[in-house]
C-alpha cells in the first residue's frame, strides 16, 4: 500500500478560476469576494476577514449570464500568507436547476 498516495474526497468536480461572487450574512449587506473554485456543492473564496465557522451566508454567483442564488455555511477558514482569509462554503440551500447548472459548468459543458 502506498501511504504517500492522496485520495480525492470531493464528490463534485470543481471549476477553477477567479470568479466574482457576492456573499452576505444576516444583517450584513452583500460583499464581493473572489471565488478560486466552484462546484455544485460549494465554493472556496478569499475574504478580507474571517466569517466564523458554521456561519450561514447568502451567495450570489454570476456565470454565463445566469445568476445562481444559494444559502451556504462556512465549513473551513484559514488565514492566508497575505493576511486575507480562505473560506470554504458548502451549499445548504440551492435550487435543483442551479445545482445542475453548476455541475455542467464544472464539467466544461
Amino acid at each position: 500500500m502506498n501511504i504517500n498516495a492522496v485520495s480525492e474526497k470531493r464528490r463534485e468536480k470543481r471549476y477553477g478560476g477567479n470568479l466574482q461572487v457576492v456573499i452576505g450574512t444576516h444583517g450584513m449587506p452583500g460583499h464581493p469576494v473572489t471565488a478560486l473554485n466552484l462546484s455544485a456543492s460549494g465554493l472556496y473564496c478569499v475574504c478580507d476577514e474571517p466569517l466564523g465557522d458554521l456561519t450561514r451566508v447568502d451567495v450570489s454567483v454570476g456565470l454565463d449570464e445566469n445568476q445562481v442564488m444559494a444559502r451556504a455555511v462556512v465549513i473551513r477558514e484559514e488565514e492566508l500568507p497575505d493576511g486575507k482569509w480562505g473560506i470554504g462554503l458548502f451549499f445548504t440551500r440551492i435550487r435543483f436547476e442551479d445545482r445542475q447548472f453548476l455541475a455542467r459548468h464544472a464539467n466544461g459543458e
